[in-house]
């Protein structure tokens, strides 16, 4: 293989970037950071699928793309309703990420304090989606495998 070209999987596709972040960096300090990083995006997802639910019913979409090539070799999960979108990823850097959007979103204030828990300092980053978050994610909704989307 050339050392110029990235990583690839067995099936040939580029290899996720978190399984090299954990060769590269085993037990380093990066490694348990990112780690931990990733365990509290989920139990702080959990709590935003909790509030969702306090309203009326929608669609969502939901994806663990850990062992997905298909689509991403940064992205490790992806959620997005109506009024919020949360992007969990590994960059080229091998460190972890996430990424995140309201639209007229009634517990912003709530999923902004959850943002600001310390294992979450220097590692978030609010986006704009394009053209604009509706679009979006009509967009994703229509592209994505159905089965990934749910009511919540």
């Amino acid at each position: 293989m050339n050392n110029n070209q990235p990583p690839t999987g067995n099936n040939g596709t580029f290899a996720k970037r978190w399984v090299l972040a954990k060769r590269k960096y085993g037990h380093t300090r990066n490694q348990l950071t990112n780690e931990t990083l990733e365990s509290a995006f989920h139990s702080m997802l959990y709590k935003v699928k909790l509030l969702l639910k306090q309203h009326p019913a929608q669609s969502v979409f939901e994806k663990d793309f850990r062992f997905d090539n298909i689509q991403d070799a940064f992205v490790l999960h992806a959620f997005i309703s109506s009024n919020v979108y949360l992007y969990l990823e590994c960059s080229l850097d091998y460190v972890y990420r996430i990424e995140y959007a309201f639209n007229d979103c009634k517990q912003e204030v709530v999923i902004r304090q959850l943002l600001a828990a310390y294992v979450f300092t220097g590692r978030t980053k609010e986006v704009m989606l394009k053209p604009d978050f509706s679009t979006f994610f009509e967009a994703v909704l229509q592209f994505q495998d159905k089965k990934h989307i749910y009511s919540l």
